[in-house]
């Protein structure tokens, strides 16, 4: 198999045998090295001389010439019809051995002319490279390899040639190869992450990558991670590691790709999880420079970047290291905890171990089976809110992958369009394989949102044309497609998708666009650039390529939307599905376990129903369960059957078992050898999500409208008794008079996706209120348009809890932007009185009163707050995260905990606030920094507190000119790391783990 990403070339097994064949082998010992110029030739001209050592031979003496030379008077020409030179051979090859090899090279194709390594079994190894790493002004190219056997490669023999793959004449010279007993790396000065491994956890990793070239691919489970200490950000962290990456070029030589997980209290550039791996593997600085345009455009994304590593000690370069899919990942995007899912690729990656062991790709429902499932599976599980999350993201996904809801149901359309159009600017494709993708369940919205990642493109050789769009190849392709890519095709078939595709496909072409983010990134990417260049001389970082890329979009992106809008118009055009007839007979190792999916469908007394789905193309016998893999505890008295997969749905079976079952036992109809395959402790996705049955009950004629005009909506004057849910959709503006008052009662609910008018008066206030105290919230989310809402009062609310889709606030903005004046909010039932998410805003002249939690919680938002009161609070009055907000005139009295929270990255300023009676004054926390004057604090048990509580984050500051403190002791905590900064003078942090005092 092909051992590197670097371009490969065809090339005849029997015509590998004969080169073989044609020499003698010779002994190469480490320290060793050699050179051919085609200066000295053998007696008979068949081969060359070593011009260093006569002792070694090298072939193609006949092909020697004066036309052409880059040093001495020769080199080799070579032709279509005698294309293969400078034959190497070196007997008994150890595993793991290092050679450098290069050669010089001079045609009319840069491109062509190829120095290759390999064996008598193309298999075990065959590596290539065309791409020159350095030019002389003759027009000499250099080609240059640093080739590293496989582990599994002790005893075989190597053979090492140039190769003329062109009609044309191409010249080589000056093969040289050399054997270091390791491979030396560029010195940076660069803080390197340093990785410490004892003997026995080193010969674990080891063991496993042998593992992984002896099947041809990486297959990874949770018993691989080893312990390690791990040295970075001038810190000693404990940590476990384990090989990342699916495909062998990961595990190559010794640059290893690892995933790292950092034990608590530890982060690695505000980092817990996250995988080192070779630049090459992801095209070097591409893969970087495209997640700086998918972060300019708030595209969901991995953070990214490049760092020297060592391991044990020893340097090896280079790497570029990536976020794992964890809590902070979403959180660092401003967005809130949520489960991120994905497709199971195990049966994938088990047919890829099947072709590589039989030679042939075997023909299995690998994508049909595919399993929804979450990463960090048990802490998703274990918690209640991202256990039911987690159900609601399964249920989209499920309806995604069968394309059963339209896009607008399942994600959020704006996010979706963003991603895929900017696809197009960067090229980076290889992301949007079904196994590769990735999506955030947004809990706020219960929606799913992508992940950019991965977006590996070999960029030096794109098409900028039409036919390389995504689009145009899906809907010209005549071919009938495969379940997986239908799938994604079918996205377009919804005109409000398209809409926005061509809305953002016109935006990121535009070539301002592309300028500002290009300039942007420019320094850095200029400094990395130098960091790869040092160890990778030959990759090239085109600036223009995106520049290139949105010229062509705007060129093509006429003639496109036509073409597709005339297809989808076409009665007699569709996207056709492949019928596949599936292998019946293959039983490759464990290969059934990959294609039976168990599910514990529901919990009853001591049993559990479990949903049984089989997509092995034979009849199975389901045997029993078991506690562990190793034996059945519970016996299936009947032993029920299930037929083979057909290739048009899985046929399934729902049998009781025992409580303790977490793997099932299984036969194949007519072998004697039993299975095992995990019960996923979730039931099977199936039916709508919250938000999708509560959408079906839109319906502008109920009671509560007085009347819809246009697009304007009237509520009801008076006083309404409200024992439904409002739900508007968008396209609208809700419009609430003076004196309006709704009683929610019954679980009613407010909930518009629409801005709000709510134009009270002192005396006549638009009241929004729960006699009975049930009410779900007042919500407001992903509003176009900005919101007024005075003179409004808001008692009695609990938050939206309709089945398993919950909010915090009582009154909640999701990106949605809102002047708030003279609000009252008062008994709320739930943890926040107002949640502000993603929002801008302004709150002023409004009363708290006898908040059961936060009274303003503000989540990733902008915003002012002034001339407000809190009064009888629960928890925070003012609990602030990842937000720039400013903060005049409030008054806080009697707060159960902080009166002003700052946490997460926020940055607040105040002026003139009191805090009177709180467990906390104020708070600066996890790289906050807050500014502080002309303030009180009294009667508070600690005045100043400043801490860090997440280790992804740092310690935190505050400044403060003109502030008492009084009857307050201690006036403040900070924390070592942190430091207040009073009236000019420097208070440094001496206090440790105050997160342990407080939370």
């Amino acid at each position: 198999m092909v051992l590197s990403r670097k371009k490969s070339f065809i090339f005849p097994f029997v015509l590998s045998l004969a080169l073989f064949s044609c020499y003698r082998p010779q002994v190469f010992p480490v320290g060793k090295g050699v050179t051919c110029g085609a200066e000295k030739r053998t007696v008979d001209g068949k081969e060359f001389y070593a011009e260093n050592d006569s002792t070694f031979r090298f072939g193609g003496g006949k092909l020697q010439t004066t036309r052409e030379a880059h040093s001495g008077k020769y080199a080799v020409m070579t032709t279509r019809k005698k294309a293969f030179a400078f034959t190497f051979h070196i007997p008994r090859v150890n595993g793991d051995a290092y050679y450098k090899i290069s050669v010089w090279r001079k045609g009319k194709n840069s491109q062509k002319g190829v120095l290759v390594a390999t064996s008598k079994r193309i298999k075990d190894l065959y590596i290539t490279t065309a791409e020159p790493v350095k030019k002389d002004k003759n027009g000499w190219e250099k080609l240059e390899m640093d080739l590293f056997t496989p582990p599994t490669f002790s005893g075989k023999e190597l053979m090492i040639y140039v190769w003329n793959n062109s009609n044309d004449t191409i010249y080589f010279d000056d093969l040289r190869i050399s054997h270091p007993a390791r491979k030396t790396y560029p010195s940076y000065t660069e803080e390197p992450l340093d990785i410490v491994l004892d003997t026995s956890q080193y010969m674990k990793i080891a063991r496993l990558r042998k593992e992984a070239f002896e099947n041809g691919i990486l297959q990874t489970t949770q018993n691989d991670w080893a312990k390690a200490i791990v040295f970075g950000d001038s810190k000693m962290m404990k940590a476990k590691i384990r090989l990342k990456g699916d495909w062998l070029d990961h595990l190559q030589g010794d640059k290893w790709s690892f995933r790292i997980k950092l034990k608590k209290h530890y982060a690695w550039h505000h980092l817990r999880t996250f995988s080192v791996q070779t630049p090459e593997a992801r095209d070097y600085l591409m893969e970087w420079a495209s997640h700086r345009f998918y972060e300019s455009e708030d595209i969901l994304t991995t953070r990214y970047g490049f760092v020297p590593l060592t391991l044990n000690n020893r340097p090896l370069g280079l790497y570029a290291w990536e976020e794992h899919f964890v809590k902070q990942l979403v959180e660092s995007r401003k967005r809130r905890e949520g489960p991120i899912v994905k497709f199971s690729e195990d049966a994938f990656w088990q047919i890829q171990k099947m072709a590589i062991a039989k030679g042939n790709w075997p023909r299995f429902p690998y994508f049909q089976t595919a399993v929804i499932e979450p990463f960090m599976q048990s802490k998703t599980l274990r918690t209640p809110a991202l256990r039911q999350e987690f159900l609601n993201a399964s249920r989209l996904l499920q309806q995604y992958k069968y394309s059963q809801r339209p896009p607008s149901e399942i994600f959020d359309l704006d996010a979706l369009a963003k991603y895929y159009a900017m696809l197009e600017l960067t090229h980076a494709r290889h992301g949007m394989a079904w196994h590769n993708q990735r999506f955030y369940y947004n809990p706020i919205i219960c929606m799913l949102e992508p992940i950019a990642y991965d977006g590996y493109t070999n960029h030096l050789h794109s098409d900028f044309s039409i036919h390389d769009n995504y689009l145009y190849h899906a809907y010209d392709d005549k071919t009938e497609d495969t379940p997986e890519q239908l799938m994604m095709y079918r996205l377009f078939h919804e005109k409000a998708f398209r809409e926005k595709y061509w809305q953002y496909l016109k935006k990121f072409s535009r070539a301002g666009f592309v300028d500002s983010v290009s300039h942007a990134m420019q320094k850095r990417a200029l400094f990395y650039d130098s960091l790869i260049r040092e160890e990778f001389p030959q990759a090239e970082y085109d600036t223009n390529f995106f520049r290139k890329s949105a010229a062509q979009i705007r060129q093509y992106l006429p003639a496109l939307k036509v073409f597709v809008e005339k297809k989808i118009k076409d009665t007699a055009f569709r996207l056709k599905q492949q019928r596949v007839v599936y292998d019946d007979t293959t039983v490759f190792e464990d290969t059934p376990e990959y294609f039976v999916n168990a599910y514990i469908q529901r919990k009853l007394n001591d049993s559990v129903l479990l949903h049984i789905e089989n997509y092995f193309p034979r009849n199975i016998i389901l045997l029993g369960t078991g506690k562990k893999a190793r034996f059945a505890d519970f016996h299936f008295i009947r032993m029920p059957g299930i037929k083979a997969y057909s290739g048009s749905h899985a046929d399934s079976a729902r049998i009781w078992a025992d409580t303790l079952s977490r793997y099932l036992f299984f036969m194949i109809k007519g072998h004697s050898e039993t299975y095992v395959t995990a019960i996923h402790p979730w039931p099977v996705p199936r039916g709508l999500t919250p938000r999708q049955e509560l959408m079906k009950k839109v319906n502008l004629k109920l009671p509560v409208f007085a009347k819809v005009k246009g697009k304007d909506i009237y509520v009801k004057p008076g006083k309404t008794l409200v024992d439904y849910p409002v739900v508007i959709p968008k396209g609208y503006v809700v419009h609430f008079g003076k004196g309006t008052t709704l009683d929610l009662v019954q679980h009613a609910l407010f909930l518009s996706f629409s801005p709000v008018i709510m134009e009270g008066t002192p005396d006549k206030p638009v009241i929004i209120t729960s006699s009975d105290s049930t009410a779900e919230g007042f919500t407001l989310l992903q509003v176009k348009g900005n919101s007024v809402i005075r003179n409004v009062q808001f008692t009695n609310l609990n938050t939206l809890d309709y089945k398993t889709w919950q909010l915090t606030g009582a009154v909640t903005f999701y990106e949605s932007n809102v002047h708030l004046e003279n609000v009252l909010l008062k008994n709320n039932q739930c943890e926040d009185g107002i949640n502000m998410i993603r929002s801008q805003f302004t709150l002023e002249d409004a009363r708290f009163e006898n908040t059961y939690s936060d009274a303003f919680d503000a989540d990733f938002s902008n915003g002012l707050v002034r001339n407000c009161t809190f009064y009888n609070v629960g928890n925070d009055a003012l609990d602030l995260s990842g937000s720039r907000i400013r903060i005049d005139s409030v008054y806080a009295n009697y707060v159960n905990d902080k009166g002003i929270s700052g946490g997460e990255d926020s940055h607040l300023v105040v002026s003139r606030v009191v805090v009177n009676h709180a467990n906390i004054g104020m708070a600066s926390k996890d790289l906050s920094d807050v500014k502080v004057s002309d303030s009180r604090i009294s009667n508070c048990r600690y005045g100043l507190v400043l801490l860090q509580k997440k280790a992804e984050y740092g310690p935190a500051t505050m400044e403060i000119r003109n502030i008492r403190i009084l009857k307050t002791n201690p006036k403040w905590l900070v924390e070592k790391g942190s430091a207040i900064v009073l009236d000019g003078k420097i208070i440094v942090g001496k206090e440790k783990n105050l997160d342990k005092l407080f939370y």
